[in-house]
């Protein structure tokens, strides 16, 4: 990483280099204490950095929050085959990481809300002029999730993350029936969870309210349907929470809805046993919250 960065950005030449984490597509490196370059691992994660790369720049400025805006764009070498891009830092600490309780994100609630409406705005047409793809890996086809999940939902219980599936599948019975064909309407996030909710520290006392600090990691962004961001008002948050969030973002159709929950039990289960196989406490953890919390209502 030293000598792609040493080659074609010298500018920071300089700055120390820590590695910063690794997900499925990308490695995460920190530059300095300023900059984040991130690295594909694999072919995938270099389709998704050129999406980032054409569309998250052109809508920055029409965003009510910060979100992680590629400013360099580095080139395959002969040695390493895919581009990267460098993204200002943006400093706070992920939600799942900060574990507010449920009654301190009724604010976060309230200003997501906002900021999917505004993300929202960006119609299909415009986005897909932009660059960005349409939904290619079927992540709001109902049958689909039904049959994902209840395989995760079956694994998190034998890691003994939760009791048994029983409670779960009965909700995605009822549901299933209920959701709409997905639609490609807008421009959508496409990854919106507590990882890549970043949000001020929990020393940081704002009359004891979570605050968002920017939105990261954009490699999902696609032309397609509100539903599968609308998720995050379920994973996210419990009834109160979720009811800010709706309340602030606008009217959404029953049919939306039920995907949008739908979604959210399946990123959840999937995210849970992630959470446990690698490693990661308080994403397991987040994950256990939001499928309590999707039970509620």
């Amino acid at each position: 990483m030293r000598q792609l960065l040493d080659g074609q950005f010298p500018e920071f030449s300089d700055c120390s280099l820590s590695l910063l984490g690794e997900g499925w597509d990308n490695a995460a490196w920190q530059v300095g204490g300023d900059w984040v370059f991130r690295f594909p691992r694999r072919q995938l994660g270099a389709e998704l950095i050129r999406s980032e790369l054409a569309v998250v720049p052109a809508i920055d400025d029409r965003l009510p929050a910060p979100v992680a805006c590629p400013q360099r764009a580095g080139k395959p070498t002969s040695e390493y085959p895919w581009p990267f891009a460098g993204y200002p830092l943006i400093s706070g600490v992920e939600l799942c990481e900060a574990a507010p309780a449920a009654d301190r994100r009724l604010a976060l609630a309230e200003e997501l809300g906002e900021f999917l409406r505004s993300l929202h705005s960006v119609l299909a047409d415009e986005a897909i002029s932009l660059g960005a793809p349409q939904d290619t890996f079927g992540r709001l086809n109902a049958e689909r999730l039904s049959k994902q999940t209840s395989e995760h939902l079956a694994k998190a219980a034998s890691q003994g993350i939760i009791d048994s599936p029983a409670r779960w599948e009965r909700l995605l019975g009822r549901l299933i029936p209920l959701c709409k064909l997905p639609e490609t309407t807008c421009l959508v996030h496409g990854d919106l969870y507590s990882r890549h909710v970043i949000v001020d520290s929990p020393e940081t006392d704002r009359e004891g309210e979570t605050r968002l600090v920017g939105i990261i990691d954009w490699g999902d962004l696609h032309a397609g349907d509100p539903s599968v961001d609308l998720a995050c008002a379920w994973s996210l948050f419990d009834a109160a929470g979720r009811r800010r969030l709706l309340e602030r973002y606008g009217n959404v159709p029953e049919e939306s809805l039920s995907l949008a929950r739908v979604r959210a039990i399946s990123h959840s289960s999937v995210c849970a046993v992630y959470g446990r196989e690698g490693k990661i406490p308080a994403l397991e953890q987040a994950c256990r919250d939001a499928l309590l919390w999707l039970l509620e209502d």
